[in-house]
């Protein structure tokens, strides 16, 4: 781990990593920050699911809630996470986060250590949203940097909470 320098990221800044009913915002890279973490700003529109369930063998995510209504699984749980809620999903542990109402959510996520710069830039070049084969590359991807991702949970949670990926 290097030695972080003082940083500011202005509104705007920082790498983005759209997608038709989420955007991520990379605000703070975990290099940046000398790799003890990095931070997100993530907004989903209503139906919007962050991510499928998934497991990080070496990262722990904090999620801030702002605005909206945040649906998280946190293992066997599920519950809704309202403006000024804490959610702590440490690894080793299945998680996911969704859009679980009819208004904007918008939440900072903190990963600890910050060591997914090249995971979340990786994103756009292996899973474009209208290659058949993105979901599997997208796993494989995933893999690579530590982390198990539960492509039958886009089908339960879709029927659930009625949330898709793209």
């Amino acid at each position: 781990m290097t030695v972080p320098r003082p940083v500011v990221v202005a509104p705007g800044d920082g790498f983005h990593l759209p997608r038709p009913k989420v955007m991520e915002r990379m605000l703070l890279s975990g290099a940046s920050a000398g790799g003890s973490l990095s931070m997100m700003e993530i907004t989903v529109q209503p139906g919007g699911l962050v991510a499928p369930v998934h497991v990080h063998a070496h990262e722990d995510e904090t999620v801030f809630v702002i605005e909206g209504r945040v649906g998280v699984r946190l293992g066997d749980l599920d519950v809704e996470a309202e403006p000024g809620s804490v959610v702590f999903g440490p690894r080793g542990v299945a998680h996911s986060f969704w859009n679980a109402g009819n208004s904007t959510a918008r939440m900072i996520m903190a990963i600890t250590p910050g060591n997914l710069d090249r995971y979340f830039r990786g994103i756009s070049e292996v899973a474009a949203p209208n290659d058949p084969s993105a979901l599997e590359k997208l796993v494989a991807h995933a893999a690579s940097f530590g982390m198990e991702i539960d492509l039958d949970s886009l089908a339960e949670l879709a029927e659930k909470y009625h949330v898709t990926l793209f």
